[in-house]
């Protein structure tokens, strides 16, 4: 079997002295199907996509003495090798059908993974325009938060969002925005998702998967309830939840326990109606009161029937006054 070794640097053209950095060294090396296939993909690395670019660059690599563009970054934890930066460029080798090629490779040495998703955060972020899941996914491993919501519930995710029955149904700064939105006397605009994130508490997260554990036994994976997993209904649901689960809002209104909120989340999916009404909806002063109003309609029916005979009282906030006359929207 071809072993990969060190080029000759007069083989490369334009080669230049890479600078000494911290634990890391530059190289250029002899690359071959064989070696890069011992390379692990991280846990926080974007998804691989195979699309008219990499296959444009495999064409190139047969035309140019196969020397791969820009430089590699490789991160090595013990022996093992992981693609930090250049995933693409290393699937353009593999599908050219080319025996060896030669490439700049940045290696650095970390001591865990949590720190090689900050170089990858750090890299990607200088260079590209990255995604706040795409940022998530990178700061996992240091987040303890982030790696307990994960943990619990695996239908939280970063990519693939609502793609199939197995992936994720709902992005993890999607959940933590509406979070963050819901702890306000006003549901709104809330900070940045990364911000959110390195300020969540482990309590906190615990009640968040609290609540994630009961929206997700109502609403399941089913794709004609993927609405209800939209910002604006989930937001105004977490609301409702801290102040009738976790607290009470008034001396006046009701308590429920999570069992009882988890048939009133029942209640959302079962009505048509308003399911309809939520396409194109957003948290927005136009939409979140007349949204409010239906939750809040439809979860008293649901409590009156368990509970006849008493009054149901749902928090009635000062922002929820809203009056739909024509019942036109």
């Amino acid at each position: 079997m071809t072993t990969h070794r060190t080029t000759t640097l007069a083989l490369i053209k334009g080669y230049r002295q890479a600078p000494v950095a911290v634990r890391s060294k530059m190289d250029t090396i002899r690359l071959t199907p064989e070696f890069v296939k011992t390379w692990a993909s991280p846990p926080f690395q974007r998804p691989l996509r195979e699309n008219e670019k990499v296959r444009a660059l495999a064409e190139e690599l047969k035309n140019n003495n196969a020397v791969v563009p820009g430089v590699l970054t490789i991160g090595v934890i013990g022996k093992q090798w992981y693609i930090v930066d250049g995933q693409h460029r290393v699937r353009a080798f593999e599908i050219s059908g080319l025996a060896e090629a030669y490439a700049d490779v940045r290696i650095c040495t970390f001591e865990s993974l949590a720190e090689m998703g900050e170089e990858f955060v750090y890299l990607n972020s200088s260079i590209v325009r990255m995604r706040p899941d795409d940022v998530l996914r990178g700061l996992e491993g240091t987040l303890p938060a982030l790696l307990q919501i994960r943990k619990s519930c695996d239908f939280v995710g970063y990519d693939q969002i609502r793609r199939g029955t197995a992936s994720p149904i709902v992005s993890m700064s999607t959940v933590l925005r509406c979070w963050h939105s819901s702890e306000g006397e006003v549901p709104g605009k809330s900070d940045s998702a990364l911000n959110i994130a390195r300020t969540l508490s482990q309590d906190a997260a615990e009640q968040l998967v609290q609540f994630l554990s009961v929206a997700v036994a109502a609403w399941r994976r089913d794709p004609e309830y993927f609405r209800l997993w939209s910002s604006l209904n989930l937001a105004l649901c977490m609301w409702l939840w801290r102040r009738t689960v976790l607290s009470q809002y008034s001396t006046k209104s009701i308590r429920m326990t999570a069992h009882q909120f988890s048939k009133c989340l029942m209640a959302l999916s079962a009505q048509g109606d308003y399911l309809d009404w939520l396409l194109g909806r957003n948290m927005c002063d136009r939409d979140r009161s007349p949204c409010y109003q239906r939750i809040k309609g439809l979860f008293a029916r649901r409590l009156a029937v368990d509970m006849p005979g008493v009054k149901v009282m749902l928090p009635q906030p000062a922002w929820s006054s809203w009056t739909d006359k024509s019942k036109v929207t």
